[in-house]
């Protein structure tokens, strides 16, 4: 202990001179290192990476995002007009479709009405037999052009292998006068012509009609009266 104590006591005694007998830095020596500590400094900053603008960058995908949000929402609306759009004009050519069909079926009921109000028609109101009670037609006969209209207010849906047949009585004796399917439309069922009649009967027969009514299967009959 005493020799390190010595030894640091020396060393300490030493640095004292040195630094008390040190000559002076001349200036332009002192200028010289301070100019080389600066070059060094600048050249270190230089060879240093630099730093990515993070706050742009971040800027720019946020930018970036909101343009495909927005080119997406603006895909979306353009399509789900085009839908609406195509579902608007369909709803429009089904209305006038419809208003044009309206207006077929009132100009024919309008045809219809004048053909039945025509002087010289002559009307048989068919009335239901014990085969079928609830059953009801009307027969209008135009006495001058011979033509015969049928209009079915009440008859039941027949079998598919068998058909309605309408019969004018003529003297006693039938008349074919054609068979035909139930219809909503023409209300007005145009028949064939008969020269003179006293009555009108339906039977039904076996599709395609029969050449004599078939008295038992008969459904509804009537007698001609005035109009």
């Amino acid at each position: 202990p005493e020799i390190a104590q010595a030894r640091d006591g020396f060393e300490k005694e030493l640095e004292a001179t040195l630094l008390a007998h040190a000559a002076p830095t001349p200036p332009h020596l002192k200028q010289q290192l301070l100019q080389t500590l600066s070059t060094a400094t600048t050249a270190d900053t230089s060879l240093r990476p630099k730093e990515k603008p993070v706050r742009s960058l971040l800027f720019w995908k946020l930018t970036a995002a909101a343009s495909l949000i927005f080119l997406a929402v603006a895909l979306y609306w353009g399509y789900r007009t085009q839908f609406k759009y195509k579902a608007l004009q369909n709803e429009v050519a089904t209305l006038q479709q419809n208003q044009r069909q309206t207006a077929e079926q009132l100009s024919q009921l309008q045809a219809q009405a004048a053909t039945i109000q025509k002087p010289g028609i002559r009307i048989a109101s068919l009335q239901g037999t014990p085969t079928a009670p609830a059953a009801q037609a009307t027969v209008y006969w135009d006495s001058t052009t011979t033509n015969v209209y049928l209009v079915i207010n009440n008859l039941p849906q027949p079998a598919s292998d068998r058909q309605y047949q309408l019969w004018a009585l003529e003297n006693g004796n039938p008349v074919d006068l054609g068979v035909f399917e139930l219809r909503k439309t023409p209300l007005l069922i145009k028949m064939k012509g008969v020269q003179k009649a006293q009555a009108f009967a339906i039977t039904m027969e076996p599709r395609g009609g029969s050449l004599s009514p078939t008295l038992e299967a008969m459904q509804v009959v009537g007698n001609l009266t005035t109009l």
